[in-house]
């Protein structure tokens, strides 16, 4: 506990400094027993606090058709605590969640040849299968400027990080969720809320799901090949 604390107040007294500091400057500000992975992590914490000007986003995760992961980890890079984690990943296991953590700058990626969990004194309950996949990618840094003008100019709407695994490399993607005219007031005859689909924007990265309604397919996904860059288009 005392150690989560002084890295909350460390974070505290970057404040907005960080955004331009060098190396030198962030040793004057951190506390001298932060360790140097710890002192990197709230240093692209903070470049991403000031980048995006919230926390906050609305995190996808699902894999390539036919292909399965287990012991799944995404880390910020440098941190020690995941946002994310699954026992088993497909394309049918997808995860949605809110998350109101910062966007991360660069995340770390993990998958093993097992689920199992066991207690970790001091660290609590971890994967312990060996480790298959170990890949770190961009993320907060790749996120067009466009796209983050345009949330703050209307943040009436969810910033969308989604990340589809792959034997090859995680492929990484992002848009803008909005509801075009939803009201939380407005109630149908039965007093349910109105249901008003959602509309995408600034869609990009290295894939793009389908649009799927009532089990048509309206308009194909596609995904850029990590190895060979070839655009290909799914169903899914």
């Amino acid at each position: 506990m005392r150690r989560r604390s002084l890295i909350r107040l460390a974070a505290a007294a970057l404040g907005t400094a960080l955004t331009s500091a060098c190396r030198s400057k962030l040793q004057e500000v951190l506390p001298a027993s932060l360790t140097e992975s710890e002192a990197r992590y709230l240093e692209s914490r903070e470049r991403m606090l000031q980048r995006f000007g919230r926390p906050g986003f609305e995190l996808v995760v699902d894999a390539i058709a036919g292909q399965e992961f287990l012991g799944v980890e995404f880390f910020p890079e440098y941190a020690k605590h995941s946002f994310y984690r699954a026992g088993r990943q497909t394309l049918r296991s997808q995860a949605k969640m809110i998350l109101s953590q910062p966007v991360p700058e660069r995340a770390r990626i993990l998958w093993r040849d097992a689920s199992d969990r066991h207690f970790i004194e001091g660290v609590g309950s971890r994967y312990v299968g060996n480790i298959l996949g170990d890949k770190t990618i961009e993320v907060g840094s790749r996120i067009p400027q466009e796209l983050i003008d345009d949330l703050k100019r209307d943040p009436r709407g969810n910033l969308r990080l989604k990340f589809r695994m792959s034997k090859d490399s995680t492929l990484f993607g992002w848009d803008i969720q909005r509801r075009p005219g939803y009201d939380p007031s407005l109630r149908d005859p039965q007093g349910r809320h109105i249901h008003f689909p959602a509309v995408h924007s600034f869609a990009g990265g290295d894939f793009r799901e389908a649009e799927i309604v009532n089990g048509k397919l309206l308009r194909k996904g596609w995904y850029i090949h990590p190895r060979t860059g070839q655009r290909i288009e799914t169903d899914y």
